[in-house]
Parts: C-alpha cells; sequence; structure tokens
C-alpha cells in the first residue's frame, strides 16, 4: 500500500473509528492511541478485502476490539457507578445530563456498550451492526433494549 493509498485510507476511516475509541475511553489521548493501534493493524494485516464495506467492517470490529483489550488492561478499581457519580457529584451540583450519561455509557457491560455507541455514536443501522458485531439482528436488537433500561434506571437515580 502506497502513502497516498494510505492517507485516503485514513482519512475514510479515522473519525468514525475515533468516535468508537472516544465512546469507549472518554479520554482523546487513550482514543488517538487505540486508534494508532488500529490502523497499524490495517497496515500489517494480511487479508485482502473483497469490497470497501467488509473493509469498512474489518476495521470497526479491530476497533472494538483494541477498545475492550484497552479497557481490560486499564486497572479500574471497581465502583459501583452510583457511588462514583455521587462523588463525582455531589447533591443538587450535577452537571449536564450528557456528562452522567457518558458515566453511564463508560460503565456499561462491554456487549451494551458496544451497540450503543454503534448505533447512538456512530447511527449505524440495526442489521449493519449484525454484520460488524456477527450476531444476529435479534440479538442486537436485544441488547439495545437492554442497554436502554439499564441506562435508564441509572439515569432515573441521579435525575
Amino acid at each position: 500500500m502506497t502513502e497516498q493509498e494510505f492517507s485516503i485510507k485514513y482519512q475514510m476511516y479515522s473519525q468514525e473509528l475515533y468516535t468508537i475509541c472516544y465512546g469507549y475511553t472518554k479520554n482523546t489521548k487513550d482514543a488517538e492511541d487505540i486508534l494508532q493501534e488500529v490502523f497499524l493493524k490495517y497496515l500489517n494485516r494480511k487479508i485482502e478485502f473483497k469490497d470497501i464495506l467488509q473493509e469498512k467492517y474489518w476495521l470497526i470490529r479491530v476497533t472494538i476490539n483494541a477498545c475492550k483489550n484497552y479497557v481490560k488492561s486499564s486497572f479500574n478499581t471497581r465502583v459501583t457507578l452510583s457511588q462514583e457519580i455521587l462523588e463525582a457529584y455531589p447533591e443538587n451540583s450535577l452537571k449536564k445530563e450528557t456528562d452522567v450519561l457518558a458515566r453511564i455509557v463508560k460503565h456499561l457491560p462491554k456487549k451494551y456498550k458496544e451497540v450503543i455507541i454503534l448505533y447512538y455514536y456512530n447511527s449505524y443501522k440495526t442489521n449493519e451492526m449484525a454484520l460488524i458485531l456477527n450476531i444476529s439482528l435479534s440479538a442486537v436488537k436485544k441488547r439495545l433494549e437492554r442497554a436502554r433500561n439499564m441506562i435508564q434506571e441509572e439515569m432515573e437515580k441521579y435525575l
């Protein structure tokens, strides 16, 4: 792959992949590091893609996996979401709902977080998500439903 070809691919995919990374990490530097790692894997890949859609889905899958590995490796001390938000936002000083929502999404179980990020942050349709995640359409819909319910329950505690 030439430098120009790579530059074109980077321009095509980088913003969307960065959004996924940021959705997992909520940190610009970490998201940039993961994005760099993904594009290094892209350069060193040994497979050829049938079409641009397969290439795009491969990059998204690699990005999600890299984000999961990052989250797994970061030594987060697990505190319940309720405790963390209460400590961060004392009574009557909640920031915006979006700040609370972002914290809730960040702490969702992985399989629910990835569907929320793909659906709301990246505007994928459920059938596209099924292809990306390699699961059935009904599984995607069920995960979205459960994730929304989890988010709603947590939001109701703080609003």
